[in-house]
This record gives C-alpha cells, structure tokens and sequence, in this order.
C-alpha cells in the first residue's frame, strides 16, 4: 500500500479529547468513577456502600469490553465473536461457567448486531460498551451494580437490562450533558472545573511548535470536537494555553460526532457560548469558531483557503467509534488513530519489522522538545491482568501468528491508517528529534485480516514474535 506522508495532504485535521488534549488518566478515571457512584447513591436511592476506592477496580478498568446487559455479564470478544473471557457482575467467570451460559463454541449470539453498532447506542439494550475514558469506569460500575441487585435479591435477577440502562445511562446523560457544564451541575464538570491543571496534561513545547511547522507548511490546519464551546476552551486553554485558537485555520466545536461526518447540519455562529445564525461554507471565515455543521461543508472551505479543488485531508482522532470508523466509511480522508494503549502495553522499536528513520532522514532530524514520560500508576490502569491485551490474545491465536485477533483490534485494522501512541511521538520521536514532514508512515493492509503494519514508530509488544530476530 501507498506510504501515509503529511507533506501529500492539503489540510490536517485533529479531534481534541485523547488526542491532542492528553489527560491524566487516573485522575480521569477517578471521578467519572466517583461521578456516577455519586449519582446512584444521591440520586437513585443506592446504599453508599456500592462506593469503592476504585484503585481497588482498576485491574478490571479496560477499554473493549462489552456488556451483556440481559445476563448481567461483562465479555471480552475475538475478532470473530468469540467469548474470550468474561464476569458475571466483578466476578470472573471459569471457561466452563462461560460454556454453560454460551455455549460449547463460545460464539456471543448479538456479534453481528455490535459488529453494525460500532458505536453506543441508547436505543439498543441488548448490549453496551464504552471505549473512551469518559465512560470506560462504567463497566466497573455497571459490574457493581450487578453485584449489588444480586446481593439485594439473593440471587441473580431475570435480567439486568432495564437497571442498568436506567440508572447508568441517566447518570451519564446526568454528568456529560453539555448544559451541565455552564450550569455548574451534575458530578462531573463541576469537580473538572475547580482543578483542571489535576486532570489535564499540558502539551509540550515540541507539539505547539509542530503544529504551528504544520501551518507554515501551508496546510489547513483544524480542530472539530464534539464538546461545546464551553468545555472545549477549557480542554484546549489546559493543553495548549490561552492563545489555543491561534493554532488552528478554523475551530469546530458540538460537531456531534459521527454526525459530523454523515449528517448535513449547518455551521452555527458563536456569540460567547450561544449558537446563533447559519453560516453558509461560503461565509465561514478563517480563525474563527463555530458550532455544529458537517465534512462536506469544511472540505468546501478547505478548498477555499488552499485553493485546491478535491483537497487531501488526514485526520487524527482517538474514538473508533466516532472518528475512525465515520472518516473511512463517509469521508476521502485517511485517518491516523492516537492509541494510548500502544504506550501503556509498550513496544519494540527495533523488532527488524519499523526502520523508523529512513537512512535520508538522519541528517534531517528536526528538534522539538517533547514530553515522552511514561506514568507508571497510568500504566496499571491502561493494563489488565483480568481481559488481557487490548490488541491480542494468544489463546484464540493457535497459529500463533501474532496478528491483532480482538474485535477492537479488528477495527484498528479495518477504519485507521496508522496508529501512534499520542501527538508527542509524531511532533518529536525519541527524545527531541521530530520526523520530517515527508517522512512515510506504512499503513495497515486494510485487506489483511488483523494487520499490524500500521503501528508507529513500532507494533505493540503482545503483537510480536516470542523470540525477535
């Protein structure tokens, strides 16, 4: 396949959460855990003592799980839909307990249906997952609440569906509605609001550079997040400063994604938080911000400030669901996937299969200092003993072929281009030394079954040879 360099594209877009905004991850995980359980006990009747100090939990904290909401079970799935592990409530479940529940061929009866989901849905009830870490602390909780209506009926219920559905949903759309940001409700944003320098990782000097090298490259470059205004300035003004809009052509906050990407909703004007008239892609001006609209219309306004007909846009994101997914089904762009389990389950940079410097490059080296530091207490959250990789199991692998064989690492293959670790290892690799803006990235083989060539600068460790050469 055709190398992926930035220096071919005409515009580069980024979302803002998890990808260029870094997160402390435990702090994160804290209280969206602490948010919702403070939503059952205050606001749904729960006994206080459904609360633990979820460091307790983190080795069942893991994104790429779902659950199965009628039997209470949360799974981990093959690329096929095969159940590779799962817990009924936070209790491991042996693999003769899962062949009693699902059969001697382990195969989950509503793949197809997450298979055409791809993305939460609040209308299906068959099954959730979550997959960022807004949400990802819900699993736990939904597991603890298993375990407490077990506890209160001596037993499991019939089915957990309606339960979990109407009390976790409801503490989600509780803490995460956009209103409840400038109302100051809810359990989340207020806390956020007090100490955001606790949850917020500041972006180096290296990525601000790098992405003003990107402007004086000529390319158009843009944010679009689904947060609303509001919350977003907040994001961007932590990681990037308060000069955050200067680095961008043009700034799309609400974009509502997927919707963004398959929808046609007109761009709003911004007045402070208020959205007011439509602005046509014709008038949309450079430097500015709005709210709402669509890919069909930004492309029209790329075409305007590059003066290139059919521009070429790379986009990075870090939702599966609501980037990579929409960009490579809806749109032309490639997309470049910020995969912060890449860091935390490490890799090999010489495993003889990534020469990330092309010999040319060498004497080319651009030097940005970038932040590299890897947590160590964000590391036990990131990795679980309990599920195993995010991007490989061995047990499903008999050929031992080391080929991502999960269902999100399915995905990974199917809807990214290439997959990094965060902005940081793009902007500057390896201590202070930034990639050439024509350096080639190789994609993954979007026509091979579980791919792993598209990792850079190397594949994560589970996905190599026990013994390297």
């Amino acid at each position: 396949m055709k190398p992926l360099s930035l220096i071919n594209y005409h515009a580069i877009g980024f979302d803002l959460d998890h990808t260029l905004a870094k997160y402390r991850v435990v702090n994160q995980i804290k209280l969206t855990y602490n948010s919702l359980i403070d939503f059952l006990v205050q606001e749904k009747g729960y006994d206080s003592d459904i609360r633990t100090d979820i460091s307790y939990g983190k080795d069942f904290i893991c994104k790429g799980l779902f659950v199965d909401t009628a039997k209470g079970n949360v799974i981990k799935l093959s690329h096929s839909g095969k159940i590779l592990r799962g817990s009924h409530g936070t209790r491991a479940l042996s693999q003769r307990e899962l062949i009693s529940t699902y059969g001697p061929t382990l195969l989950w009866e509503h793949y197809e249906h997450a298979r055409e989901a791809v993305r939460p849905s609040t209308g299906n009830k068959t099954f959730a997952f979550w997959e960022n870490y807004f949400d990802v602390p819900a699993l736990y909780v939904c597991a603890q609440v298993v375990d407490y209506w077990d506890k209160k009926n001596g037993g499991p219920l019939p089915s957990y569906r309606d339960i979990l559905f109407k009390d976790i949903l409801a503490g989600m759309e509780c803490n995460y509605r956009f209103q409840a940001f400038s109302e100051n409700s809810g359990y989340f944003f207020p806390k956020l609001k007090q100490n955001p320098e606790q949850y917020y990782q500041a972006c180096s000097l290296g990525v601000k550079q790098w992405l003003r090298d990107l402007k004086m490259a000529g390319k158009c470059v843009f944010l679009t997040t689904s947060s609303h205004i509001d919350f977003a300035s907040l994001t961007a003004s932590s990681v990037l400063g308060p000069d955050w809009k200067s680095y961008f052509d043009i700034i799309v906050t609400n974009a509502r994604k997927p919707g963004f990407f398959k929808d046609n909703k007109p761009f709003l004007s911004l007045d402070g938080i208020l959205e007011k008239e439509t602005v046509t892609y014709d008038k949309l001006e450079e430097h500015s911000v709005y709210s709402s609209g669509n890919h069909g219309d930004l492309e029209k306004f790329i075409t305007k400030v590059t003066g290139v007909e059919r521009p070429q846009v790379v986009y990075f994101g870090d939702s599966l669901c609501s980037d990579a997914f929409p960009v490579k089904t809806l749109t032309d762009w490639d997309l470049i996937l910020v995969l912060e389990e890449m860091e935390a389950e490490g890799f090999h940079p010489h495993d003889n299969t990534h020469h990330y410097w092309q010999q040319d490059e060498r004497d080319r080296k651009i030097v940005r200092p970038v932040n590299l530091a890897v947590d160590e207490e964000e590391e036990e959250y990131l990795l679980s003993r309990q599920w195993g990789s995010f991007f490989y199991h061995p047990e499903d692998d008999p050929l031992q072929n080391r080929h991502m064989n999960t269902f999100w690492g399915e995905l990974v293959t199917k809807y990214s281009d290439v997959a990094i670790p965060s902005i940081e290892y793009i902007a500057g690799v390896y201590f202070v030394s930034g990639l050439p803006l024509d350096h080639e990235f190789t994609r993954f083989d979007h026509s091979e079954d579980g791919s792993t060539d598209g990792f850079s600068p190397a594949k994560p460790k589970p996905l190599l040879p026990l013994v390297l050469p």
